[in-house]
C-alpha cells in the first residue's frame, strides 16, 4: 500500500477509494434534489404541514423496513445490494424530473416518489454503513467514517447552494435531472469493487434473526445508550430541516438562494468537524467526543431558532453542523466497532431505524408545530428536548464518557 497522509489514510484501500470518489459526486446531486423538492412542495402548497407530510413519506418506509433490511445486509453481498438500490434511486430522480419538466407534477406525485425512495433507502442505508469496515479496516474505521461524512457533507454544501441558484434561474426540474445523472458515478465505482462474501451464512427465518440483533443490542449498555441518543436527536433535532424553507422565505425573506445557503452553512460545519475527526480524531476518546457533540448540537440549534437576523442563523447552523457531525460520526463508529461481524448489518439497521426511520415523527411534529406555533418556537422546543436528553445520558451513562 502506498503512503498516505494520516488524515487520508483510509484512501490507501483501493475499494474504499473507489467508493468514496463515486460518493462525492452522487451526494451532490442527492442534496440538490432534497433542497429542490422541499422548495417545490412549499411553492405548490404554502404549507409547513405539507413539508412535514412529504418528509414523513420519505422516511416512513425506513421505519417499516430497516430491520428486515439489516438481515438482508448480513446475508447478501453488500456491494450487490448497493448496485440495485443506487440504480432504483436514479430511476426515482429521473421520474421526478420528467413530471416537473412537463408541468404535471402534483404534491401527491412528490409524496409517492418520496415514499418509493424511502423504501430504497431502508435497504441502502444500513448496507452502506455496514460496508465501510469491509472496504477499509477496523483500525481505520473512524477515519473512513469521517471521510465518508466529508464526502457526504461536501455534497450538502455544494448541492443546496447550487440548487438555490438553479431554482431561481431555471426551476426545480433541472435539479432532479442532475441528481439522476450523478448516480452513475457511484454505480460505476461499485461495479469495479470486488464483492465480499456475507458474514452471515445461516439462512434462518427473518423474525428470529431480527430478534437476535435486538436482543444483543439491548444487553450492551453502551450500544443501548448510543441508540437512545440517536432516536431523540432524530425526532426532536434533525427534523428541523423541514422548516428551513419557511425560515428562508417567511422569517428572513431571502428566497430560494438564501434557503440554499442556509442548508449549505450547516453542511460546512459538518465538513469542518469531519476534517477534524479525520486529522486528529484517533487521539480523542470516542465517548467524550460523542457527548460533546450531543451538547453542542442543541445549544447551537437554539441560537438558530432565536436568531434576529439571517447572518446569525447562518453562523448558528454552521456550529449546529459541527455538533451533529461530532455526535453522528463517532456514534456510527462506536456501533460498528462494538458489533460482531455477523450482526453488523442488523445493528446498523437499528441505527438507520432510529436515525432516519424516526424522522416521520419528527417531520410531522415540526410541521404541525411550525403551522400552529411558528417555526422559531418549533425549533426551540425540539432543541431543548435534545439538550435535556444529552444531559441525562451524560449523568446516567458514565461508561459513555470513559469509553475509548
Amino acid at each position: 500500500m502506498t503512503r498516505w497522509p494520516t488524515a487520508l489514510r483510509s484512501l490507501r484501500y483501493r475499494d474504499f477509494r473507489l467508493f468514496w470518489t463515486g460518493l462525492i459526486v452522487s451526494v451532490m446531486g442527492t442534496w440538490m434534489q432534497m433542497a429542490a423538492q422541499a422548495w417545490l412542495v412549499y411553492e405548490l402548497t404554502d404549507s409547513p404541514l405539507a413539508l412535514g407530510i412529504v418528509g414523513a413519506c420519505g422516511t416512513l418506509p425506513v421505519l417499516l423496513f430497516s430491520l428486515p433490511a439489516g438481515v438482508v445486509a448480513d446475508r447478501v453481498s453488500k456491494r450487490n445490494i448497493l448496485l440495485v438500490t443506487q440504480s432504483l434511486a436514479m430511476a426515482q430522480a429521473f421520474a421526478l424530473a420528467a413530471l416537473t419538466f412537463t408541468g404535471g407534477v402534483r404534491v401527491w406525485h412528490v409524496m409517492a416518489l418520496a415514499g418509493f425512495l424511502g423504501a430504497v433507502n431502508a435497504l441502502d442505508m444500513p448496507t452502506r454503513h455496514a460496508m465501510v469496515i469491509e472496504l477499509a479496516s477496523r483500525e481505520d474505521l473512524l477515519n473512513a467514517v469521517s471521510l465518508n461524512s466529508s464526502a457526504f457533507n461536501t455534497g450538502r454544501i455544494v448541492g443546496p447552494a447550487a440548487a438555490g441558484v438553479l431554482i431561481a434561474a431555471v426551476g426545480t426540474a433541472v435539479c432532479f435531472l442532475i441528481n439522476g445523472i450523478t448516480f452513475s458515478a457511484v454505480i460505476i465505482a461499485l461495479a469495479f469493487i470486488s464483492p465480499r462474501p456475507p458474514a452471515q451464512t445461516e439462512q434462518a427465518p427473518v423474525i428470529p434473526q431480527i430478534r437476535e440483533g435486538l436482543s444483543w443490542a439491548t444487553r450492551q449498555p453502551l450500544v443501548r445508550t448510543v441508540l437512545a441518543m440517536i432516536a431523540v436527536t432524530s425526532v426532536f433535532g434533525m427534523s428541523y430541516r423541514t422548516l428551513l424553507p419557511v425560515f428562508a422565505r417567511d422569517v428572513f425573506n431571502t428566497g430560494a438562494e438564501g434557503y440554499g445557503f442556509l442548508m449549505s452553512s450547516y453542511a460546512l460545519g459538518t465538513l469542518a468537524a469531519a476534517a477534524l475527526l479525520t486529522a486528529v480524531g484517533h487521539r480523542w476518546r470516542l465517548g467524550r467526543t460523542v457527548t460533546a457533540g450531543s451538547f453542542l448540537f442543541p445549544v447551537a440549534l437554539v441560537s438558530v431558532a432565536l436568531s434576529p437576523r439571517y447572518a446569525f442563523a447562518v453562523v448558528g447552523l454552521f456550529v449546529t453542523g459541527m455538533g451533529m457531525m461530532l455526535f453522528s460520526a463517532v456514534a456510527n463508529t462506536m456501533l460498528q466497532k462494538a458489533s460482531p461481524d455477523e450482526l453488523r448489518g442488523r445493528v446498523m439497521s437499528m441505527r438507520t431505524l432510529l436515525f432516519a426511520g424516526m424522522m416521520p415523527l419528527g417531520n410531522l411534529q415540526f410541521g404541525a408545530m411550525g403551522e400552529w406555533l411558528g417555526p422559531r418556537a418549533a425549533v426551540a422546543i425540539g432543541s431543548v428536548v435534545c439538550l435535556v436528553a444529552a444531559f441525562t445520558a451524560w449523568r446516567r451513562a458514565p461508561g459513555l464518557r470513559r469509553s475509548a
